[in-house]
């Protein structure tokens, strides 16, 4: 039965309302880009400093720790070998474990600390404010200056406080608030998955960051492989807790009060990336309601503060960019309704084409932060196609997370994105690694329903010879069913896995 004529009006202003609204948040990821090519095309280089001297300023490194037993060895490694002055140096490991990590941690400070590492250990029995609890909390006994924060799955070059702390470096600046680094991957070609994430990561440090700092444009810290001054911290108003994604909040305020952010790309800061579906949806999910939390808390704060237009308006767009999934959802629910409607004909405007070509732009600063790192094209083509099914197929859980954020006054739970043990895939290991593996929620059965809803239109398409009107939803369809049947594999493994062990 035909839907009546009303219906299809109403279908088809949806669709091209979302679409142009695509459309405009890809243009602000071209104008970013623009902006890098003319200024970022040649990052200023922090070289190596001298050895350091009497007047280097004191630095609190913070490792917050919760239930990471797989790498909290190799952090701790690092962290102790950092070159630095050690009576100018603290390291805090700030562990919240409830599991055997704290023992395991526990060794390694000690065997740190006897090798003459500044290094202490801070446990909470408790989880209060989650990570942004624990590093306010570390810095109430902190004595550094400047306060480096590393997550549990990254491992420091040895040289990287003596690039961005030395007397001469971007500190020298009493206006520089914080210093973001670029995030290294020492994952990144473990599997299709981690070379995604790798392309889709690479396009904001690459790109997105470089150009935000050169035009002295609203710009976050990353939550891990940076360096804050201590009295930006307190100026700000500390640690806060009721958002997801504390650093962002934390970076805006300081900026809103007048202080810089400042990238240094040349600096790179290497850690693992989520090694299965599950944890990088998991992931993704809370990266988005936090960056909704901090949109409802701060954007009337930011238009009254003393910020130029421009940056007004590119910090709006940047705290609101998970935006984009509602939108790209509305077009994966309206598009195959539109096409059944009108039999494939095509109504669409010709003009909306044009603004649809915008789409391409978040490509194209792929390649231009892929490339920059001297990657080459083939394998830019070789890794696209899962990126880009992985952009499509967490609208969903992304678009569902981001309204809680926007809608509900309750911060959530920080759901930690667990760390595998070095070479190890979602599902793999045994019964001790268990408790590590992510077990998908509901958003799998929602992602599989939307697979079948368009893949059952593009069947009905191509029975009615449709051809044209089925490949642009095939990339739908595929997209979801994949991200859908990825969470399904390593459920299969573990269930198999735990068959053959009780036999």
């Amino acid at each position: 039965m035909s839907l009546p004529d009303p219906f299809t009006t109403v279908l088809l202003a949806v669709n091209i309302g979302a679409a142009f609204m695509v459309a405009v948040y890809a243009a602000h990821q071209g104008v970013l880009l623009f902006l890098f090519l003319r200024a970022c095309r040649r990052p200023r280089i922090l070289p190596a400093q001298s050895p350091p001297g009497e007047d280097w300023p004191c630095v609190t490194v913070q490792a917050p720790l919760y239930n990471e037993r797989f790498v909290a060895q190799r952090l701790i490694a690092a962290l102790s070998a950092l070159d630095y002055p050690r009576d100018r140096l603290q390291i805090q490991i700030l562990d919240d474990s409830t599991d055997d990590t704290p023992r395991i941690v526990r060794a390694a400070v000690d065997a740190a600390a006897a090798a003459g590492a500044p290094i202490e250990l801070i446990h909470r029995d408790h989880r209060a404010g989650f990570k942004g609890g624990a590093l306010a909390d570390g810095l109430r006994a902190a004595r550094g200056e400047l306060i480096a924060v590393f997550d549990a799955d990254f491992a420091p070059r040895a040289d990287f406080l003596r690039r961005l702390c030395a007397p001469s470096g971007p500190f020298s600046d009493p206006a520089v608030g914080f210093v973001q680094t670029r995030w290294g991957y020492l994952n990144r070609d473990d599997s299709a998955l981690t070379r995604a994430q790798a392309l889709l990561l690479d396009m904001h440090f690459g790109v997105d960051q470089p150009a935000r700092s050169a035009w002295r444009l609203l710009m976050n810290f990353n939550g891990s492989g940076g360096v804050w001054r201590r009295a930006c911290i307190d100026d700000a108003g500390g640690w806060q807790f009721d958002t997801l994604t504390e650093d962002l909040d934390l970076s805006y305020r300081a900026q809103i009060r007048g202080w810089r952010g400042v990238y240094a790309p040349d600096v790179v800061a290497p850690g693992d990336l989520p090694q299965g579906v599950t944890s990088f949806k998991r992931q993704q999910a809370r990266w988005a309601r936090g960056t909704a939390q901090c949109l409802r808390k701060l954007a009337a704060r930011l238009l009254r503060s003393a910020c130029s237009p421009a940056r007004k308006a590119a910090g709006l767009m940047h705290l609101s960019g998970y935006m984009t999934y509602p939108f790209l959802l509305l077009l994966a629910i309206s598009s195959p309704l539109l096409a059944i409607e009108t039999h494939g004909e095509r109504v669409i405007p010709g003009w909306m084409s044009l603004i649809s070509l915008a789409g391409l732009l978040p490509m194209v600063s792929m390649f231009v932060a892929h490339r920059q790192q001297g990657r080459s094209a083939r394998v830019f083509a070789r890794d696209l196609p899962v990126a880009i099914m992985l952009g499509i197929g967490l609208t969903w859980s992304n678009t569902v997370a981001m309204l809680a954020g926007l809608t509900s006054r309750v911060s959530g739970v920080f759901a930690r994105t667990p760390k595998a043990a070095p070479g190890m895939a979602d599902g793999d290991g045994d019964a001790h690694t268990e408790s590590y593996n992510e077990t998908p929620d509901w958003t799998m059965a929602a992602e599989f329903c939307l697979a079948l809803y368009v893949l059952g239109v593009c069947l009905a398409l191509a029975r009615l010879g449709e051809w044209l009107a089925v490949l642009p939803l095939l990339l739908y369809g595929l997209s979801f069913a994949g991200v859908a049947l990825s969470q399904v594999a390593p459920m299969a493994r573990r269930k198999l896995r735990r068959r053959q062990t009780a036999q």
